[in-house]
């Protein structure tokens, strides 16, 4: 009973995209035509491209599903959910979350990513050596930009998961929610920040096109994503909380 009362609760919650994906659903096409091989023609590295970004966004969303079905599943009231590149950030009653709560959900969103890369990475090895290159292809870099998102996720600023255990951290310690927010906002302001100086770096010195505009792109969206849950617990500080969806 509590499950399906958990099911019921998790249909109630209204999910938003951020559009900083269209940064991603713009980028991962590109990334996929020109790093695949050219010996196919450009409308396959299209579409292959454009399905992987939507495959990612799937994937994404089906991760924050299952976050926040654990989420009321423990009794969290989640009202709704915005959904960013790296994840998640849920608005709920802060009255019916706690620390310990928020870092369960961080440990499961970090274990979603490694389950569901490690899935992508069994049906490449599968299919290798068959005639499905282009299915093939799109598991290895589904796996590679959900392993890279799991170790990106460690980095301990909002929103991802290692900012939400450092927030977690900071509100065991009694320094108050609002407070751990800003903080850990700030860390991931600066993280996202020092990431795009560390990018345009990269790309004067090595003229590494590609990486180069990956982490300047990364790092934005790393800053607005921080920006706008710093914001977020400004605006309803004693109504709402984000958990770790992300």
């Amino acid at each position: 009973m509590r499950s399906i009362s958990a099911l019921v609760g998790l249909f109630r919650i209204r999910f938003r995209i951020h559009y900083t994906w269209l940064f991603v659903i713009i980028l991962i096409p590109i990334a996929v035509i020109t790093q695949f091989s050219a010996t196919y023609p450009l409308w396959q590295r299209a579409i292959l491209g454009v399905f992987a970004s939507f495959l990612f966004l799937a994937t994404i969303t089906l991760r924050e599903l299952v976050i926040n079905f654990i989420a009321v599943r423990r009794g969290v009231k989640v009202e709704s959910v915005t959904l960013f590149v790296f994840g998640g950030l849920s608005q709920a009653d802060k009255e019916t979350t706690s620390p310990t709560i928020e870092l369960l959900l961080a440990t499961c969103g970090q274990l979603f990513n490694v389950i569901v890369a490690g899935i992508f990475s069994v049906i490449f090895f599968v299919l290798e050596d068959t005639e499905h290159v282009m299915v093939q292809v799109l598991m290895q870099w589904l796996a590679y930009i959900l392993f890279m998102l799991a170790i990106f996720h460690f980095v301990p600023g909002l929103p991802l998961d290692g900012g939400r255990v450092l927030r977690a951290v900071l509100w065991r310690l009694h320094v108050g929610y609002e407070k751990a927010t800003r903080i850990a906002g700030w860390t991931g302001c600066v993280i996202g920040l020092a990431t795009t100086v560390g990018a345009i770096v990269l790309l004067v010195m090595t003229r590494e096109l590609f990486a180069g505009i990956l982490l300047v792109v990364t790092g934005i969206l790393l800053q607005n994503a921080a920006t706008y849950s710093r914001r977020r617990v400004q605006q309803s500080p004693a109504l709402d909380v984000q958990l770790p969806g992300s």
